[in-house]
């Protein structure tokens, strides 16, 4: 396993990056569903995004074969940072609203810490990641409000256990990530060809062929989706858990709820409230604070 370093600026500013491509995928998903079921676009964007890198992975010349170990733990990471969670959250989202699985997902950076003390030897927990972990989680708490903190009670536990499920599958699947040696484009490669034959399969047999073509608006969302916040973010995401661990990456992403209300009022027209700017600070702020706790600094570049 790849010994972990300190975040420079550059890797936080991909951080950040990567957070801004994520939350972009909210309206180009909303856009998506006006022409297909859920499953289908989720089967889409992996699909495309599988598409547009097969052809730098062979420009590259990058090399497929992998001992059969590789490959299978390559399977099984493609399960738990595409498949299952896509479905999962797919399914979730018919009976619980988004701030509610904001809140949910923002969870992840406890699992991340949690899963990098006892499964790594340089994630150890320690002050810098819990209050950087304390200023996410504050941050989300403010942007969600109250009404989705007493949500929980009107909505379905297993909706809410499948949001948390997709979650925990997420880190579980970084974690594994730092298992791999292989460069970030052939190893996103293969993880989305193999995501994209079993969200097609699953697709097929949960809501059928679809009866027609995705329009021009929907065409196009999911283009961006399978171009950006698939292909070009799960290359980032490969590469920033290798560099800089599970634990700070998932404190990273907690900035992804705050940057998706901000594409909401500039794509959809959505108010940007002043709660919503002191998120983004506090988020910002434990991002910079769970830099501080990595065992091994290296030099900001």
């Amino acid at each position: 396993m790849k010994q972990i370093v300190r975040a420079s600026r550059k890797d936080v500013a991909l951080l950040i990056l990567t957070a801004l491509i994520w939350a972009s995928a909210f309206a180009a998903i909303k856009f998506a569903l006006e022409d297909m079921g859920p499953v289908w676009t989720a089967a889409g964007r992996v699909f495309v995004g599988f598409l547009a890198l097969v052809p730098f992975a062979i420009l590259g010349k990058a090399s497929f074969l992998t001992p059969r170990s590789t490959l299978g733990l390559i399977i099984i990471i493609a399960l738990l940072i595409t498949i299952v969670p896509f479905v999962l959250i797919s399914w979730a989202l018919q009976f619980i609203d988004s701030g509610v699985t904001a809140l949910l997902m923002g969870t992840t950076p406890f699992m991340a810490m949690l899963l990098g003390h006892f499964f790594t030897k340089d994630e150890i927990i320690n002050r810098y990641k819990l209050l950087a972990v304390a200023c996410g989680m504050s941050g989300i708490l403010l942007i969600v409000g109250r009404d989705a903190i007493f949500g929980f009670g009107a909505t379905p536990f297993f909706a809410q256990f499948a949001i948390i499920l997709a979650g925990f599958c997420y880190v579980s699947g970084g974690i594994l990530i730092r298992k791999v040696d292989m460069k970030p484009i052939p190893f996103t490669t293969i993880t989305l060809g193999i995501g994209s034959i079993c969200l097609i399969v699953i697709a097929l047999l949960v809501e059928g062929i679809p009866e027609k073509l995705p329009g021009m608006k929907s065409g196009l969302a999911l283009l961006w989706l399978g171009l950006f916040p698939t292909g070009l973010a799960y290359v980032l995401r490969f590469y920033l858990v290798r560099r800089v661990g599970v634990s700070v990456f998932a404190i990273g992403m907690n900035t992804i709820p705050v940057f998706g209300i901000v594409f909401g009022a500039i794509i959809l027209g959505e108010e940007i409230q002043t709660t919503t700017l002191i998120a983004l600070f506090l988020v910002i702020c434990g991002l910079f604070v769970a830099r501080l706790g990595t065992q091994k600094p290296d030099e900001d570049k």
